[in-house]
Parts: C-alpha cells; sequence; structure tokens
C-alpha cells in the first residue's frame, strides 16, 4: 500500500485566481474503522496542522509496514479561502470575506434529505441501516450542484467525512486549555463510563474540560453534521435500530500560540495511540491514562459576556478551577483616573474549570465573550444556548 495524495479543486470566483484543497489519504480506501481528522477550518489556528505535520510521517511508517487497518483521511489545512485571508499583514481566517459566514457555520443537515429516501428501506438490523444511511448520505451530496467555492469546499469534504466511523475536526481558541466538544450519543447521557471511544479520546489527549450537547448540536458546525446525522435520524424513526455509527468531535488544541515543535509531536504522538486504541492501526496503545475531568453538559457551560468597554486584565489562566462567585476578570476604563474604581469585574456563575479566555490586555466591548467556565451543573439562564458565539 502507498500513500495517495489528492487535490479537490475550488471553482474560480475571480478571473486570474484558483485554490484547491490537499488531502491525503492512508491505508486502503474502504477498508475499516474509517477515520477522518482535519485542521484550520478557521484557517488562523494552526496546532491542529502541527499536530498532523508531526502524525503523518507515523502514519507513513504504519502503512509501510502493513499496520493500518483500516482508512485514514487526513487534511491538514482545509480551508484554502481562510489561509488566503492576509489583511494588513494580519492573518484572519476565521471568516469568509465575500459572505461575513463563521467558516465553522452552516455546513449541509443531510439528515432531512436522507430522511426521505430511508423511510421505508429502514429495518432492525442495525449493520445494515448503516450500510443503508451511509449510501443514501453520499449520493444526496453527489447531487448537490454547488455554485461557489465556499459551499463546493462544504460539500466536497462532507463527501470524505459522511461515510467515517470517526471525525476529528483540530481548532483551538485564542487563550486555552485542551478541550473537547462533542455530542451526548458518543458520551451516553454524560457519564463517566470507562470505555468507548470519546472517553478514550478525551483520556488519551488529556482534556481539561469535555462537553457534551443533548441530544445533539444544535449549531452546525462540521463536527456537529456528521455526529448529528445519525442522531436525528434515531430520533425520527425510533422504530428502526439506528446505533451512532459516527464518533464526531471538535477538538480544541489549546491556544492559537501553541504551536510549537515539542506540542506538535507530544499531540500527534497522544493522537496515534488513539487511533491505534481504535483498531484502525495495528498495535498496542498501552494503558488507557486517567481521565482528567468528567465530561459535562453544555448547558453547564458559563459563559462571560462583557459588560461595557474597556481592556482586560485577568485573575485566572486557563486550566483554572474554579467557584461560584470568584473574580475572573476586569474590565478596565483606560480613561478613569480612579484606579480601583476603573474596574468592572466580571464573577463565575458557577463551579468548574476556566478553560477557554481573551488575552491580558485585549481591548473589550459590550456583549464580547471573555471566557468559558465547564460546568457539572446545568445553568437555567444557558438553558437552549449553543454556546458558540461567533
Amino acid at each position: 500500500m502507498s500513500v495517495q495524495r489528492f487535490a479537490i479543486q475550488l471553482p474560480t470566483m475571480t478571473p486570474g485566481t484558483s485554490r484547491s484543497i490537499q488531502c491525503l489519504r492512508f491505508g486502503r480506501k474502504g477498508a475499516r474503522p474509517k477515520l477522518y481528522i482535519q485542521a484550520a477550518i478557521h484557517a488562523n489556528e494552526m496546532p491542529g496542522t502541527m499536530a498532523l505535520h508531526h502524525l503523518m510521517p507515523q502514519l507513513i511508517e504504519a502503512d509501510a509496514k502493513g499496520l493500518i487497518q483500516g482508512e485514514i483521511i487526513v487534511v491538514p489545512t482545509v480551508n484554502p479561502i481562510g489561509q488566503a485571508q492576509l489583511v494588513g499583514n494580519q492573518h484572519l481566517g476565521r471568516y469568509n470575506l465575500l459572505s461575513y459566514e463563521n467558516y465553522n457555520r452552516n455546513w449541509i443537515d443531510l439528515a432531512p434529505a436522507v430522511a426521505e429516501r430511508i423511510a421505508k428501506k429502514l429495518g432492525q438490523d442495525a449493520e445494515e441501516n448503516i450500510t443503508l444511511i451511509r449510501k443514501t448520505a453520499l449520493a444526496v451530496l453527489k447531487e448537490l450542484e454547488p455554485v461557489n467555492e465556499l459551499r463546493t469546499l462544504r460539500v466536497e469534504i462532507q463527501k470524505l467525512s459522511v461515510d467515517a466511523d470517526f471525525v476529528l475536526d483540530l481548532h483551538c481558541d485564542i487563550h486555552a486549555a485542551l478541550h473537547l466538544f462533542m455530542a451526548a450519543r458518543d458520551w451516553p447521557q454524560g457519564t463517566a463510563t470507562k470505555s468507548g471511544p470519546a472517553y478514550e479520546l478525551a483520556a488519551d489527549l488529556g482534556s481539561e474540560a469535555t462537553m457534551y450537547n443533548e441530544p445533539y448540536p444544535s449549531a452546525l458546525t462540521f463536527s456537529g453534521v456528521n455526529g448529528a446525522l445519525w442522531a436525528r435520524l434515531a430520533e425520527r424513526f425510533p422504530e428502526a435500530s439506528i446505533p451512532q455509527a459516527c464518533m464526531s468531535c471538535t477538538v480544541e488544541m489549546r491556544s492559537q500560540f501553541d504551536v510549537s515543535h515539542a506540542q506538535g509531536e507530544q499531540d500527534a504522538a497522544r493522537l496515534l495511540r488513539w487511533i491505534v486504541r481504535q483498531g484502525i492501526i495495528k498495535g498496542d496503545p498501552g494503558r488507557l491514562p486517567r481521565l482528567r475531568v468528567p465530561a459535562t453538559p453544555m448547558q453547564g457551560m458559563d459563559v462571560g459576556y462583557c459588560p461595557k468597554d474597556g481592556f482586560l486584565a485577568y485573575h485566572l489562566e486557563p486550566g483554572a478551577k474554579v467557584k461560584k462567585g470568584q473574580a475572573v476578570c476586569d474590565v478596565i476604563d483606560p480613561a478613569s483616573p480612579h484606579g480601583p474604581k476603573a474596574r468592572t469585574t466580571v464573577y463565575a456563575q458557577t463551579d468548574g474549570v476556566l478553560f477557554a479566555k481573551r488575552l491580558n490586555g485585549s481591548l473589550a466591548w459590550p456583549g464580547l465573550v471573555l471566557y468559558r467556565i465547564a460546568g457539572e451543573q446545568r445553568l437555567a439562564h444557558r438553558a437552549g444556548m449553543s454556546g458558540l458565539d461567533d
């Protein structure tokens, strides 16, 4: 077997320009289990790309030794549109400048179209249902005719991921500890059962906060549409046997500035250990590390919003354990001469782990997300909110 490198050509948007997505396949096409892993859909988030830079040589070695049991598709920089967004010596890459869309929103919810086609074909054989759903989802995608490059990117990438057993979407935050977002069906009822790919991913990667949506994410993120397809169909057809045939997870790999060879090597080793543990590559993954924290519900996530304009100074760093009522940060009026009276302090609304924040000294404005805390207790004021503020 050999590594296959291929490109997905995007349609030309302006005369004289063209872009393509560079993809790699390890193992044999169609083999199981199948892993799809991508990085940098938010194109200025590069820690995942660095991890894949160090992972891919190990995949080449495993492939050469015939150790890859399944199929692994790697897309190290999935968003060439965002990669090209260089403005005033700054790389942007979170929003499409043409439509102002967040690149990780508005992916394609295939459940309605798939449900319409399979309604009379489902049965009690789970494996037959899985095969039917995957085949139908691919057929729906192949019939779509996107007219611009962003829509084409979404359609073509979902063709690569929709039939995968595992989907990992590598991101990072501005300043954060490593944390995960997934669906409740991947972590059943939020319990800390010491088994299953989701639990093992959190343990192998050393996640400092793991949050799950119930019953699935409402926002159409890339990870969300891959995992929620199965949950939505199971909800639509409760009489049929439809398992959660794709474990899809958003992996937030710390901070935008956490890009180094040392960190990339460590992340690649942890990813490889998990891949081996899932039987995608033959080998001994070793003992499962201890889970650092239990998974918590998305409704338990306290999101701190800025009450006024100013600049920021934080009392805590990512990974800190927090108590309700504890001071998290100050919003400072730079023109006030009154010292402490110029500071508006923002306090935690739950016990938990502070896993993401902005940088000290950042400019702040009303409504800006200041931090996120993963807590075990569901918060009434967070009911129905995804927490994925753009």
